[in-house]
């Protein structure tokens, strides 16, 4: 029997003839996405090419520091072996008076910061700064009220203690006589003799007191301790002062103090009595060494010592005046002169010496001379090889080649 395809078995066959049709057809590309592409691959290669070549040359650059630096390193130890010719001296033996170089600022002899022991209100002023007064002389008065009614009434007390004194006494006569007759006990008598004590131990104090209400009384006036300047004063009177408060300053103008230090190696050529030639201004001032202390200064290794500068009235010196001084030895010693050059560069007492070509720091005391050589005291000899113009390179037991030079 013969079936009649329906019509809807002929539309689903049209719809699969459609869908084989269009996957056999090839989508169709736009040309612009094509070009785009190719552009990104190009510069893809070109970005590729740039990098190479800033690694290459970047490698060129560090192989190239590397062995600069290689070369740097080579000549460096070449240097270092290589030993640079150089010239030394022998010290030439000489004598030498020593002259011994400092700086110090011109003192007073004496000075003092006057005040009164004692409080009180400032009576009268009878000094004014720049005056000159003499030893002893009246400075400054207190008002002396208070301390005049101390004194009475220390003088009253005392009076009472000896009235007391003189009552305990007249007991203890008329005391004893009663006990001689059995009238009363004799411990009354021990009493008495007890109120007798008691009555001299209050007399002593009240007499004490008295001396120390006079004594008080007598420190309201104030007395320069020297002949000397009068630097600073009060200018009126009517203030209140304290005790110990600095009042009056003087200073002893008739000769200055010039305090200084010299160095450990020249200060046992400074001794007490050396002359000594200052330089103060335009002129020059003499004076003499009167203290040298046997004792460095912890931190500066330095002896402290003192100069006697005497000033004349004529031509007064200034106190506090800046001056430079050279102490000069009364005897030559022995000493070996070298050149300045033989000082090591950076130092101030180091030389270097040549011994079986090696080098060898050496410390040295001594000083320059005029000519500005340097006159050894200790730490060379004679026989020394001394090297001109060290290094400050230059270490213990570096190799040396040295040649000898004119002497000195």
């Amino acid at each position: 029997m013969t079936t009649k395809p329906s019509e809807a078995d002929a539309n689903v066959s049209v719809l699969h003839a459609r869908r084989v049709e269009s996957l056999h057809e090839a989508p169709e590309v736009p040309k612009i996405s094509r070009a785009a592409g190719r552009t990104a691959a190009v510069i893809a290669v070109l970005l590729l090419a740039v990098l190479g070549v800033a690694i290459g040359a970047g490698v060129k650059r560090a192989t190239a520091r590397r062995e600069a630096l290689a070369k740097e390193r080579e000549s460096t130890a070449a240097s270092a072996l290589r030993v640079e010719p150089t010239s030394f001296v022998h010290p030439v033996p000489t004598r030498w008076q020593p002259r011994v170089e400092i700086t110090g600022t011109l003192q007073p002899w004496r000075s003092a910061d006057l005040g009164f022991e004692t409080g009180g209100r400032l009576a009268s002023v009878l000094v004014s700064t720049g005056d000159v007064v003499k030893q002893g002389q009246t400075l400054a008065v207190l008002d002396t009220s208070i301390a005049g009614a101390q004194v009475s009434q220390a003088e009253a007390q005392t009076k009472a203690a000896e009235a007391n004194l003189a009552l305990a006494d007249d007991n203890l006569s008329r005391t004893r006589a009663l006990v001689a007759t059995k009238s009363i006990p004799e411990a009354q008598a021990v009493a008495a003799e007890q109120q007798v004590a008691l009555a001299k131990a209050q007399l002593e104090g009240a007499r004490a007191s008295e001396r120390l209400a006079r004594t008080g009384a007598g420190k309201h006036s104030l007395a320069a301790p020297f002949e000397a300047l009068v630097t600073r004063a009060p200018t009126a009177a009517g203030g209140v002062v304290g005790p110990g408060t600095p009042l009056i300053h003087l200073e002893d103008h008739s000769r200055f103090r010039l305090a200084a230090t010299v160095g450990d190696e020249v200060a046992d050529l400074v001794k007490p009595g050396l002359d000594v030639k200052l330089k103060y201004r335009d002129r020059t001032v003499s004076g003499k060494v009167s203290t040298v202390i046997p004792s460095l200064d912890q931190a500066t290794r330095r002896a402290p010592i003192e100069i006697e500068v005497e000033n004349d009235p004529s031509d007064a010196l200034l106190a506090w005046s800046f001056v430079r001084a050279e102490i000069q030895s009364d005897k030559d010693v022995p000493a070996l002169r070298v050149p300045a050059s033989a000082r090591r560069a950076g130092s101030q007492n180091e030389m270097v010496v040549v011994k079986d070509g090696k080098a060898h720091v050496v410390h040295v005391t001594g000083a320059v001379d005029a000519d500005g050589s340097w006159l050894v005291r200790d730490g060379l000899s004679a026989s020394d090889a001394v090297v001109l113009d060290p290094s400050s390179d230059l270490q213990e037991g570096d190799a040396i080649v040295a040649r000898e030079a004119h002497a000195p």
